[in-house]
């Protein structure tokens, strides 16, 4: 198939992404890429290139839709309320009903163990950007006195890295918007516990 006019390799690679973070690496064949994309499979790996280069292409892409996110934590009037804003926006993905907004192509892919190293490290990298995320609003919040937890950054990094995986997978189990809200306020009220 060849390309039209309007082609954008940008609006293509949103397609492509959508596909494996919906089904992953291993469950996305190329007639579902190419299905997705309206592209032909030479168009595709010129545009591209490999399943492999998709994949990282597409875990930059699926990645980089969280950066208004991260803007609204860094606007946010205090590190308590910049976590609280980056799990609101998790909650309202979750509830979405939408199989990609649900799922991280990050989470997904550690979880599905793709053997390959290149891969493998762009996951790690991408998993340890946002624990960095999260550890830095905690360390804002408890220089502003906004979290009260005197426990270490890291261990509430990891505690809310821990939960947002959960409700990635919870969301699976449809449970509706205001489970996902309280398990929200549970999961954050680590934060306002005082030693």
């Amino acid at each position: 198939m060849s390309r039209s006019r309007s082609f954008s390799p940008a609006a293509t690679l949103q397609q492509v992404a959508d596909v494996f973070v919906e089904r992953g690496y291993d469950g996305t064949s190329l007639a579902q890429l190419e299905a997705a994309s309206g592209l032909g499979k030479q168009s595709l790996y010129n545009t591209f290139g490999d399943k492999k280069a998709m994949y990282l292409a597409a875990v930059e892409c699926a990645t980089a839709r969280w950066a208004g996110v991260q803007a609204l934590m860094q606007s946010a009037p205090d590190g308590r309320q910049a976590l609280q804003r980056f799990f609101d926006a998790l909650s309202q993905d979750c509830a979405s009903g939408d199989p990609q907004r649900q799922s991280c192509i990050v989470s997904a892919g550690l979880l599905e163990g793709i053997d390959d190293d290149d891969i493998e490290q762009r996951l790690h990298a991408k998993w340890n950007d946002t624990h960095a995320l999260l550890k830095g609003a905690v360390v804002r919040g408890q220089a502003d006195r906004s979290v009260a937890s005197a426990a270490k950054p890291q261990e509430l990094a990891d505690h809310l890295m821990t939960a947002m995986s959960g409700l990635r997978v919870m969301a699976r189990t449809r449970p509706g918007a205001a489970r996902l809200k309280r398990v929200v306020a549970q999961a954050l009220s680590v934060l306002d516990s005082r030693p």
